[in-house]
């Protein structure tokens, strides 16, 4: 990881993922799911995974994006991104999703979520977008539900002890933003 920068970061740009923005894409999730009990993924997906879901996303219209910091000498790399998936398999969920959002290790606190979350928001298409349901894990999952809150989310509900991981029973924060709601439609 390059953490020498983060102290640096000058600017912090979003815009759509690309198959190139893969690799750094799954170098962050792998962090999470092995060190952290933000995702239940037990086992990294593999870089071929990561297309699959990439093109899915895309092919279904959503939004999948990926900030870019740049330090004081103009070196790029990518801190964080986000993704609007899939929130049920069912036909009737289809205008509703769950989003992802992950920030590389020690660029937390420094607007990255933040960024992330107005560039993946102002992606999201109401013509195929209602709903969007965040599931986040309430042990150490503060951060993301500030700012979901931030970004208009409410709380709809909490699953007690639904995930195991770590050696440790896990609630689940439900938060939802209905798009339409908060757009002249």
């Amino acid at each position: 990881m390059h953490g020498s920068h983060s102290d640096e970061v000058r600017q912090i740009v979003v815009d759509d993922a690309t198959v190139d923005d893969l690799d750094a894409v799954a170098e962050i999730y792998a962090h999470y799911v092995q060190h952290t009990v933000a995702t239940f993924d037990y086992v990294v997906p593999t870089l071929e995974q990561w297309h699959a879901k990439h093109a899915a996303i895309t092919a279904a219209g959503r939004p999948f994006v990926v900030a870019r910091a740049f330090d004081e000498s103009v070196t790029e790399q990518t801190v964080g991104y986000a993704y609007l998936g899939t929130f049920r398999g069912m036909p009737a969920y289809d205008r509703s999703t769950e989003d992802s959002i992950y920030v590389r290790p020690g660029f937390g606190g420094r607007g990255v979520g933040s960024a992330l979350m107005a560039g993946m928001l102002d992606r999201a298409n109401p013509e195929n977008v209602r709903q969007i349901v965040a599931v986040i894990a309430a042990t150490g999952g503060d951060g993301s539900i500030a700012l979901h809150s931030r970004f208009g989310f409410t709380e709809a509900g909490r699953l007690r002890a639904i995930g195991h991981k770590a050696g440790q029973w896990i609630d689940c924060v439900y938060m939802q933003k209905d798009i339409w709601e908060s757009r002249d439609r």
